[in-house]
């Protein structure tokens, strides 16, 4: 209240009179007054010589306004300070993602992102655990699959598709599989966190087991690495194995078999208050079609 009061009495010494300031203040000239006699108060001293015809400041009134005006000025830097922060992006920003997408995709977004916005900085961390935001101070994490219920904002990016593979070495002594049954019968590469491998036929999804699996990873670029090795048959993102599928290094089974794409999402902590790198950050992922490279 008392800096509020400060602030009434450099406009009126600024305005000469309690009648202009009280139009610059939108206050009723009774109000400014009480409030100004109310300072003048509280401080022992007082700041302004009233006349009927004219306002003068007394010579504590004088060096009072000094330190008055001082503190609207810093007022006035601390809004456009929050007005920069607010309008162009800087500062740091913690993401986090998958450990495919993150290796893969994310490096040449972020590079391309850094050159746009130079004032803004950003913490990556990869892994495919899913990280406690709150806790790790995570500003925007990148995940896939279903999300648990949560009052994190999830925004849909796109979707991730992804293809079953072997390396030639492989399909040459174990054959090619011509529906998903066949599958049981051969060695499959799993993942630890995906025992079940969803896989489309015109009668429905069929379920296909993968959870014996004899070699089992956490990574998919170990998946990746396995299978163009010739130890079995993945199931893996498509952008993951463009170039193997492209070179010949991998090959695409069960081509008529669709299996169902993993929904890619961003997530962040709230709608309100966004700080404006991170709606910068969103925006530049829509922008820069990080969907298409999912597909």
């Amino acid at each position: 209240m008392k800096l509020d009061a400060m602030a009434l009495f450099a406009v009126v010494a600024n305005e000469g009179s309690f009648t202009a300031a009280a139009r610059v203040c939108g206050l009723p000239k009774s109000t400014l007054s009480q409030r100004v006699a109310e300072l003048e108060s509280q401080l022992g001293m007082r700041l302004l010589q009233r006349t009927t015809r004219r306002l003068s400041l007394t010579t504590a009134g004088q060096a009072y306004l000094v330190h008055c005006q001082a503190m609207l000025e810093a007022a006035d830097a601390a809004e456009a300070a929050i007005s920069r922060l607010r309008d162009a992006p800087s500062g740091r920003l913690r993401i986090t993602a998958p450990e495919a997408s993150g290796t893969l995709l994310l490096p040449a977004l972020l590079a391309a992102f850094a050159q746009r916005y130079p004032a803004v900085s950003i913490d990556c961390v990869i892994t495919d655990a899913q990280l406690d935001m709150v806790a790790e101070r995570i500003d925007l994490a990148l995940r896939t699959g279903q999300l648990a219920d949560s009052s994190f904002v999830s925004r849909k990016v796109g979707a991730v598709s992804r293809v079953v593979v072997a390396a030639p070495a492989y399909l040459a002594t174990k054959g090619w599989p011509q529906q998903p049954a066949d599958l049981a019968r051969h060695q499959l590469l799993q993942h630890t966190v995906l025992p079940i491998w969803p896989l489309q036929e015109a009668g429905g999804t069929v379920q296909i087991d993968a959870s014996q699996a004899t070699l089992r990873a956490n990574n998919l670029n170990t998946l990746r690495q396995l299978a163009l090795a010739g130890a079995g048959i993945a199931l893996l993102p498509r952008f993951m194995v463009r170039q193997d599928l492209a070179s010949g290094s991998l090959q695409h089974l069960l081509a008529t078999t669709p299996v169902p794409e993993n929904h890619y999402y961003a997530v962040y902590p709230s709608r309100s208050h966004r700080p404006a790198a991170l709606t910068a950050l969103l925006d530049f992922i829509d922008e820069y079609d990080l969907a298409a490279w999912l597909a």
